[in-house]
């Protein structure tokens, strides 16, 4: 499920601390299954989508740093973290915008914790604090539940 249509700045060495920042965007296409499949007469994109889209972010960003094989397999790291929902994306909108300010990178545990911002048109709806994935090899099985590299 790709909650990101595009990656439309990766700076490896941005954000406060140098260790990364990264936007991605997705089109609101009003068509899409969960407007519909959200409770009754409430046409929102489910706010667990929205941050799977911020997680997939920082998936490219350790793909990028780490590579990936289709036997790569993510792991949401079990820390405390936060997210505030101040607004909800609707089937009128029309862009959604994610940011990720990669705030820690440790290369041994190959973990990646960020805090972001995801956006629709313009406005602020969800702020992400201290998310944190980890980078792991699994089994060919165990990588239906990971990030799947794009064939282009």
């Amino acid at each position: 499920m790709r909650m990101i249509n595009r990656i439309d700045l990766f700076i490896p060495e941005g954000g406060p601390n140098r260790l990364g920042f990264i936007r991605g965007s997705k089109k609101v296409d009003p068509n899409e299954w969960f407007f519909k499949a959200h409770f009754y007469q409430d046409p929102v994109t489910p706010g667990s989508l929205g941050l799977e889209a911020f997680i997939q972010l920082l998936k490219f960003v350790a793909t990028r740093r780490w590579g990936a094989s289709y036997e790569t397999v993510f792991e949401g790291m079990n820390e405390k973290h936060q997210w505030l929902y101040r607004g909800q994306v609707v089937p009128t909108d029309q862009t959604v915008t994610i940011e990720a300010v990669i705030t820690e990178m440790n290369d041994n545990a190959r973990s990646i914790r960020a805090d972001g911002f995801l956006m629709v048109d313009g406005r602020v709806v969800y702020r992400l604090t201290d998310f944190t994935i980890r980078f792991c090899q699994g089994s060919p099985h165990a990588a239906i539940h990971g990030f799947q590299p794009s064939r282009r």
